[in-house]
């Protein structure tokens, strides 16, 4: 076994055209250093937030999984063999209030399992009221976007059907506490918000003035959903999602936008949520298949992960297989304080209880250029210290698993904004004696190789897919004669 060190700057990826430019020669001299006289190239990662970068990490996707299964129940005439799916039914066949359908537009293919499962629900369509959460981070995803829209209004669904459109930043980002506001207020009274029936043309101006569609302010494109008493609401989801903070604005805004019994309102999720007590799931999450608790069993490995407490029960569950569950070969240890010093850090590079290290930093939550930066050079001197340490000792992998793509202030006084862009790909190198630069180099892939090479650092004999590839003879000639 070889003791393999995975140091990961979450957020943080390559850096796209469109983004404010984070580098400059003083930011990362480490990391920079590094990436000229080691094995170093970039992956993919279409994650886009911690909980969907450790689901793929782990398992080798996000949500297909749960999209299968659903689909599986209603092409094999199954889905009512699940009691709490039968309650739901009887829950809106006898009654008449709206029901409100919050969905994540990610694909045409959620849209399809939507119309498949209202149809056998054989619920009138007039009483839905859908509302969709955008969370892509490219201003070219506009267009998909209007194309799965207008493909919802071909299925059972018109356009008044659809209710409110928000950006699922107001959700992650502690800047957009407007925009929850602006949800809470049209919720309870939906006159009261932006209307857009044209929200091609909404969306237009929004990609002109070069507004994500993760980012938008909460619009409608119809006005007659307000919430009344004995109202449903239905979070069709494919992933863990983390909807507390809708739940929280529609049972209890902030202000008392009209007089209603919140206790009476129904809520349901289609999967488990993230810590939303009052949603009940009709479905069981579908357990992975492949995840990384069993990878490491097979391989004999032990590893331990450094994270800050909040993430640890997330990665836990994403470890697992999509289980909560604990396994004798994942260990976790809070990260307060082990980067802050040599002797923090050697302690926890020489336990030799665990061949695999994994230690999370993160720059995902910050919102100015000047905190990000900062940030980055602090990690950047703790890795120096992990790389010192680890020279003769241990493989050091760096990597992220995912890059973030929002806008940020250009300083903590100022109010001017700037786009910083590291979605889509990551940077990954390699420092082990054992591979040479000249004579490796890593091969395309995404984030679930990361944890493969790793495996493979720890333990020669993994079976597990690797990023880490030889070059064939005729490249290794065109790198000695550059």
């Amino acid at each position: 076994m070889n003791k393999t060190i995975l140091f990961l700057i979450n957020g943080f990826g390559i850096e796209k055209k469109d983004s404010y430019s984070i580098y400059d020669e003083n930011l990362l001299p480490t990391l920079d250093n590094m990436m000229k006289t080691n094995i170093f190239g970039s992956v993919e990662s279409k994650a886009y937030d911690y909980s969907t970068a450790y689901q793929l990490f782990s398992t080798g996707s996000i949500n297909t999984s749960n999209i299968t299964y659903l689909n599986d129940l209603i092409s094999e005439n199954k889905l009512f063999e699940h009691e709490k799916i039968k309650d739901f039914n009887t829950k809106l066949l006898t009654s008449s209030s709206k029901i409100h359908i919050f969905l994540k537009l990610e694909s045409y293919e959620v849209i399809e399992q939507l119309n498949n499962f209202i149809r056998i629900m054989k619920v009138d369509t007039s009483r839905i009221h859908v509302h969709f959460i955008l969370n892509q981070k490219s201003l070219s995803e506009y267009k998909t976007i209007v194309k799965n829209i207008n493909n919802f209004t071909y299925t059972n669904f018109k356009i008044s059907n659809i209710g409110m459109i928000l950006g699922e930043s107001c959700l992650t980002d502690k800047s957009k506490v407007e925009d929850l506001r602006i949800f809470e207020r049209v919720m309870r009274n939906s006159k009261s918000g932006e209307a857009w029936v044209q929200y091609v043309k909404k969306f237009t101006i929004l990609e002109s003035a070069g507004i994500m569609p993760a980012d938008i302010t909460p619009f409608c494109v119809n006005d007659e959903f307000s919430m009344a008493n004995e109202d449903i609401v239905f979070f069709f989801n494919f992933a863990k999602d983390d909807y507390q903070k809708l739940v929280e604005g529609i049972v209890s805004p902030r202000i008392a936008y009209n007089t209603l019994d919140s206790s009476t309102f129904a809520f349901y999720s289609l999967f488990p949520l993230v810590g939303s007590l009052q949603v009940q799931a009709l479905l069981d999450t579908v357990q992975a298949k492949e995840y990384m608790a069993d990878y490491l069993e097979k391989t004999n490995i032990n590893a331990l992960i450094v994270d800050e407490q909040k993430h640890l029960n997330l990665i836990n569950f994403m470890a697992n297989g999509l289980k909560n569950v604990v396994s004798p070969r994942v260990k976790f240890l809070l990260s307060d304080n082990i980067l802050t010093s040599k002797e923090n850090i050697s302690a926890l590079i020489n336990n030799s209880a665990y061949e695999l290290i994994i230690i999370n930093t993160s720059i995902d939550e910050l919102g100015s250029i000047s905190d990000i930066k900062a940030k980055l050079h602090e990690i950047d001197s703790q890795l120096a210290l992990i790389k010192e340490l680890c020279a003769g000792k241990a493989t050091l992998l760096v990597s992220s698993l995912f890059g973030i793509n929002k806008e940020v202030v250009t300083s903590t006084v100022g109010s001017a904004k700037e786009l910083v862009n590291f979605y889509g790909s990551v940077p990954f190198l390699i420092v082990d004696e054992r591979y040479k630069k000249e004579d490796y180099s890593i091969a395309f892939g995404n984030t679930t190789g990361v944890l493969g090479t790793a495996l493979k650092c720890v333990n020669k004999d993994s079976k597990y897919p690797s990023l880490l590839k030889g070059k064939s003879n005729l490249m290794k000639m065109f790198v000695k004669r550059k």
